[in-house]
């Protein structure tokens, strides 16, 4: 297996309220911070060829919102350190496939022992696609 694994880290749902532009700018940095702290090998904004069911030819357009990223399998969890404090109190999930079985874990809301589990199995997921999500809030008035 690789030491290196690509991952698709999509902010498109986060509620962070910025237009296009500002949404590419924002991510610019948030890879650049990234890639400055050795936490990824290289980030940058995606295309839509990088999407795994994208085999369309000739498409290059950015994707609002998400980033791709290479990441050594020994960093996966320290950016998902990162990921829960940049944006805390938003939800994040992540996707994959292990041992040919897709499976996806929240991080909101798993107990001690099952984040324990869903730490364990992240450096061995393959096709994993990150997503930080805004949080619903349920009020009882």
């Amino acid at each position: 297996m690789s030491s290196v694994c690509p991952v698709l880290i999509d902010f498109s749902g986060a509620g962070l309220g910025f237009d296009r532009a500002e949404m590419e700018e924002f991510l610019v940095k948030l890879a650049d911070e990234m890639q400055s702290g050795e936490l990824v090998e290289e980030a940058h904004l995606a295309r839509e060829v990088d999407l795994p069911e994208a085999s369309k030819s000739g498409l290059a357009a950015f994707l609002v919102g998400i980033l791709t990223a290479e990441i050594n399998r020994e960093n996966i969890q320290k950016v998902m350190d990162f990921l829960g404090n940049q944006f805390y109190g938003k939800t994040i999930t992540v996707a994959g496939e292990l041992g040919g079985e897709k499976i996806a874990f929240n991080f909101e809301n798993l107990n001690t022992q099952e984040l324990d589990k869903a730490m364990e199995n992240l450096d061995r997921m393959v096709d994993l696609h990150i997503k930080v999500l805004e949080t619903k809030k349920n009020f009882k008035e």
